[in-house]
């Protein structure tokens, strides 16, 4: 068992991510014996994950320490090793997103080595949530013994329901969750459902989206399966959205799946103000607009000055100028930096099209077209991977030596925000828990003074 307690700070939401991993290494990525990690680390920052589950970590000793050397500032890895043969089978983790989710007071069990991990973590105004983590076995006549010993060990530990089961369960409940459609081992099959009633917890995407289909792995013989699933509590009915599942830049013959928990009660936090894209410095066109709308507003600023009245629009023209040149930088940044997020999305279109096709039991042709297009968008991803690491590497090598706020900023530990849940509007007992609504009676308070 391992515990941290300090002084907390909390985030309202995040987004809670399981993935089977398969090894912590990949040739495609170099020859470290971590390389996958480097991967997990721009997942997390890009998707901005919360709570990352994965499976099959295949982790040492000795890997752990590196990758709490080099990716410490972001990530906080509780790792359960198999104990048997901790280098080349099972291995399930935690992953926290420091900058996202408190990770100061938390408490992460092992159930089974290397197969069930427990992680209670106390993240919003002091509120404890509880992930179950699980990589089963392979071998269907090995189910019921391990969800058994889940169950007894849950009840040894005297701990409570769970707010999340995750992971790779090797098992679908349901026919429709196969491609070909078909049932799984019956006693494998009603040993998780013993689990899951005694836990009380249910397939929350399954009970939202009940006649859909989707596939988080393809075997060898290209046939489709659900293996990767996020059960959650019914208490949770209400604060789950945004439930999303596909390829990731980690290389893995697994998919990501993900959830945001976003309970009612917290407030709502939008997606804070735009920033100019660094990829359009360059933009040629763009520039060229910019400055010709610059000398445009300089000749009326002059004209003004020289016209003989009290009127001054100075700052009106300043506005104008700098929300002109903005929409013409979004306008840009959609049509040029989003072609690849545009094309990703619209594969995955194609694929919820073809999994929800009744010819996909029936027609191979169908599977195999759907492996295809997520090997496209896995490729794709790999590609943003690349740039970002490109350009992350550029920015080191020009700052990275020299006294800067960019050089303060890599060097200081990453902690999540702190949230305001709510304002009490002045002279009223009504409150608002709209981040932009709170900033907005924040400035009324303060011009009021």
């Amino acid at each position: 068992m391992e515990q941290a307690l300090k002084k907390k700070r909390k985030r309202a939401n995040f987004i809670l991510a399981t993935q089977n991993i398969r090894g912590q290494a990949s040739l495609t990525l170099g020859p470290s014996p971590i390389s996958k990690w480097t991967t997990i680390n721009h997942l997390m920052r890009e998707k901005k994950l919360g709570i990352l589950c994965v499976q099959e970590t295949h982790l040492l000793n000795e890997h752990i320490t590196s990758i709490d050397n080099i990716f410490s500032r972001r990530l906080k890895v509780l790792n359960s090793s198999d104990p048997d043969q901790p280098g080349n089978s099972a291995g399930v983790a935690f992953v926290i997103n420091k900058e996202l989710v408190e990770n100061s007071n938390y408490k992460m069990l092992e159930l089974i080595p290397g197969r069930a991990i427990v992680l209670t973590i106390h993240w919003h105004q002091n509120q404890p949530i509880t992930i179950l983590n699980i990589y089963a076995p392979n071998a269907a006549n090995e189910h019921p013994l391990f969800w058994e010993t889940i169950q007894k060990k849950w009840e040894e530990n005297e701990l409570d329901e769970p707010d999340f089961m995750v992971g790779d369960f090797n098992l679908t409940e349901d026919p429709i969750d196969r491609a070909p459609a078909r049932p799984d081992n019956e006693n494998a099959t009603n040993a998780l459902r013993d689990l899951r009633q005694k836990l009380n917890i249910q397939d929350t995407w399954r009970l939202t989206f009940p006649t859909a289909r989707a596939f988080t792995f393809a075997s060898n013989v290209n046939s489709l399966s659900r293996l990767d699933r996020i059960y959650t509590h019914p208490r949770h009915d209400d604060s789950l959205i945004d439930w999303a599942t596909g390829p990731s830049t980690i290389p893995s013959d697994h998919n990501i799946v993900q959830v945001k928990f976003a309970p009612p009660n917290t407030p709502h936090i939008g997606k804070g103000r735009w920033t100019w894209p660094l990829g359009l410095l360059n933009e040629k066109n763009l520039i060229e607009y910019i400055v010709n709308s610059g000398i445009e507003m300089e000749e009326r600023l002059t004209a003004q000055n020289n016209m003989q009245n009290e009127r001054n629009d100075t700052q009106t023209l300043w506005e104008d100028f700098k929300i002109k040149i903005s929409e013409k930088a979004k306008r840009t940044a959609k049509s040029h930096l989003a072609k690849i997020n545009q094309r990703i999305n619209q594969l995955q279109k194609d694929i919820n099209q073809i999994c929800n096709e009744t010819a996909i039991d029936n027609e191979e042709n169908k599977r195999i077209q759907k492996m295809i297009l997520e090997s496209e968008i896995q490729h794709l991803e790999h590609k943003k991977y690349k740039n970002s690491k490109l350009k992350a590497q550029a920015t080191w090598n020009i700052k990275g030596e020299t006294i800067s706020k960019y050089w303060s900023k890599i060097n200081n530990p990453r902690k999540p925000r702190d949230i305001i849940p709510r304002l009490r509007i002045p002279g009223s007992n009504r409150i608002v828990t709209r981040s932009d609504k709170m900033a907005e009676l924040a400035k009324e308070y303060h011009e009021s003074i």
